[in-house]
């Protein structure tokens, strides 16, 4: 019950959906960035049947019709995808260093509302990078624990 009243909670924090290009092996695929809300019954079903003790959830819709979701759980970002029906068909650790404080991923989500990180880093120095791609060029950006950036960069 804390799950889904976690879920729906999170959904109305996202902002309306945004889009974004990605190119996985050179395929491009169209990503949506959706509310809890918007996810069917059998994919939150599913996921929270796998990782029940999962935080700092976002989901997003994909054109090849697949549900991904990243969270926290178990000290490490993650993400896992799931067809419409629910089947997982995917599941890998995005950042193994530690969880992604909230702040920073309400930072993230703010400032870049159309982009995906596919990897963050905890550098030594105690702040986030987060790695995602836009219009094929990769982009870097630092955040500091309190969710202000840093440093900005691109190929």
């Amino acid at each position: 019950m804390k799950n889904r009243l976690f879920l729906i909670a999170a959904g109305f924090l996202l902002f309306t959906a945004c889009t974004k290009q990605v190119t996985p092996a050179g395929n491009t695929v169209t990503v949506n960035i959706i509310p809890a809300t918007a996810v069917p019954q059998s994919v939150v079903s599913s996921f929270t049947a796998s990782f029940g003790t999962a935080s700092e959830i976002e989901w997003q819709h994909s054109s090849d019709d697949n549900f991904i979701c990243q969270f926290n759980m178990d000290d490490q970002r993650h993400e896992a995808r799931f067809d419409d029906s629910g089947h997982q068909s995917s599941h890998s650790i995005i950042c193994i260093d530690a969880p992604v404080p909230g702040l920073v991923l309400t930072a993230f989500r703010n400032d870049f509302p159309g982009d995906n990180v596919y990897e963050w880093n905890l550098t030594n120095e105690g702040n986030w990078k987060a790695h995602f791609m836009r219009s094929n060029i990769k982009w870097e950006v630092t955040y500091g624990n309190a969710g202000t950036i840093l440093k900005t960069e691109h190929d």
